[in-house]
């Protein structure tokens, strides 16, 4: 069952600011509009620290859907503008000594105006959002073409849409290498999160960046994210961690005794989870008197939904959570975005499998544990 994201995030176009806008003092922006459709409330300038910490940078009241405010910045930065009260909300590629003029809304009036970093990336969205149309018309042509059974029309078609694709790719490649800054950093970042990329995958990514990227936040919070996932990676150590169980007793993982260590994030909610815990069951009866051990981690938040399913499964071996379901910071640890998520522990706590089921998982048992 993947975690499901709650956030939307409206990319925003951002132009020249306007002769007559008030200056940002050196190591802050100022950013001053209205919001539409909304006469009073209050805005929240949010800023990433981390992968997981994201800070409030400054926030202010509005009436009559008039605001200003001045936010404190030290280094280019991406910050999110938010509406209290609604979700969503609004991006912007914020640089230290800039003023800014918003117009917040939902349709074709929306803008941001000020600042060369967002105006390069405008006109690159602008540009690269007209080819991908292209593409995707393409492939709507396309697949229509083969379901009418038009073979020859459709290799045509689809040599076009083949071209097109690498205009594309080669535009938005040549695009990110002129722009060795927050721009390259951000689009790569967000790709990165997007696709919920693996270890090998976001070093590639992240080794598309030129030093002036990486140096920046979101640079940072891409290195950051390589860190965490290579220590759960094979061969590494696991993360220790100390969990209560269901009496509110800590348990520390590296205590836990075992040829085999299995650490399985699961949760009381997660269908496939709940279906998968027969299977595992059946391994913990067969394997547990030859040396392995379980360590059942809850992303529940109830504990008595957690004690319900632990009896009604009948899960024997050690239960431990936080009950702060995916806030659990063990499951950040171990870089778990989706539950089944299971590791397997040699007895020097080396991590050296994850993710097997079913038949692969009771052969590796069988392997290591004759």
């Amino acid at each position: 069952m993947n975690r499901k994201l709650s956030l939307t995030i409206l990319l925003l176009g951002f132009l020249i600011a306007l002769p007559g806008h008030s200056a940002a003092q050196t190591g802050s922006i100022a950013i001053k509009g209205k919001v539409q459709g909304i006469k009073k409330g209050r805005l929240h300038i949010t800023s990433r620290r981390s992968e997981e910490i994201t800070d409030t940078l400054a926030f202010c009241d509005f009436k009559k859907g008039k605001f200003a405010i001045e936010v404190p910045a030290e280094e280019p930065m991406v910050v999110q503008i938010a509406v209290e009260g609604y979700s969503g909300g609004f991006t912007l590629l914020a640089e230290p000594g800039t003023a800014y003029e918003a117009n917040l809304s939902n349709d074709e009036s929306f803008y941001i105006k000020g600042g060369v970093l967002n105006e390069r990336y405008t006109q690159h969205l602008v540009k690269s959002d007209s080819m991908r149309n292209l593409v995707n018309g393409l492939k709507d042509r396309y697949e229509d073409m083969r379901s009418n059974k038009k073979f020859r029309s459709a290799s045509l078609v689809n040599d076009t849409l083949r071209n097109e694709q690498k205009k594309l790719q080669d535009f938005t490649g040549n695009f990110l290498k002129e722009n060795d800054n927050l721009i390259a950093a951000y689009t790569i970042l967000s790709n990165i999160e997007m696709r919920d990329a693996g270890l090998r995958e976001s070093k590639e990514m992240y080794r598309t960046l030129g030093e002036g990227a990486k140096a920046t936040h979101c640079g940072r919070i891409i290195e950051e994210r390589i860190d965490r996932m290579e220590k759960t990676a094979g061969g590494a150590v696991a993360p220790d961690f100390t969990l209560p169980d269901l009496n509110g007793n800590p348990v520390t993982m590296s205590s836990v005794k075992g040829k085999i260590k299995i650490i399985d994030f699961w949760a009381s909610w997660c269908g496939p989870c709940r279906l998968n815990n027969p299977a595992l069951k059946k391994l913990y009866d067969e394997f547990h008197s030859k040396g392995l051990e379980i360590i059942g981690i809850s992303l529940d938040h109830s504990k008595a939904g957690w004690q319900k399913a632990i009896e009604k499964d009948g899960l024997s071996w050690i239960n431990v959570s936080s009950l702060k379901g995916w806030d659990c910071e063990v499951a950040h640890q171990y870089n778990v975005s989706g539950v089944p998520a299971l590791f397997i522990l040699d007895e020097n706590n080396h991590i050296i499998a994850n993710g097997l089921r079913g038949e692969q998982l009771k052969a590796f048992l069988q392997e290591r544990l004759k």
